[in-house]
């Protein structure tokens, strides 16, 4: 569950992202005045890209707190993995590069570690989930 101070901390900085979005697509319309509506949809779309990164990496931050319980359980061996803390990590996500902070766990008899609710880090190219 959600506190009230870690949710007015991600509204917060959704709201500078979005105030800094829109002064990008209002400066980049109105140093091209010759811009096509194609062209203004494609600065925009780019922008929404950052708007949304920003409310999913929030987001996950959130649900994922990295609490010291029990860890998931190595997908591989079925052991329980061990929590290493939280790290930063840039992961491609379908809303584009984002940067997220998040519990890392590791299975120390596979050798394998993962930043829940993604994938196993080998499993996947390096920062794609």
């Amino acid at each position: 569950m959600i506190t009230k101070s870690e949710k007015e901390r991600l509204h917060q900085r959704f709201m500078a992202k979005a105030e800094e979005v829109f002064e990008k697509a209002i400066a980049s319309g109105t140093q091209a005045e010759e811009l096509s509506l194609s062209e203004i949809e494609e600065t925009v779309e780019g922008l929404k890209f950052e708007l949304t990164g920003t409310l999913v990496a929030g987001v996950v931050e959130v649900r994922n707190k990295g609490e010291r319980g029990p860890g998931p359980r190595c997908e591989r061996c079925g052991c329980e993995m061990r929590y290493k803390g939280k790290k930063r990590r840039e992961v491609v996500t379908s809303q584009g590069k984002i940067e997220l902070e998040r519990a890392y766990y590791y299975c120390k008899k596979c050798r394998v570690g993962i930043f829940p609710p993604g994938s196993a880090i080998e499993d996947q190219p390096e920062g794609v989930e």
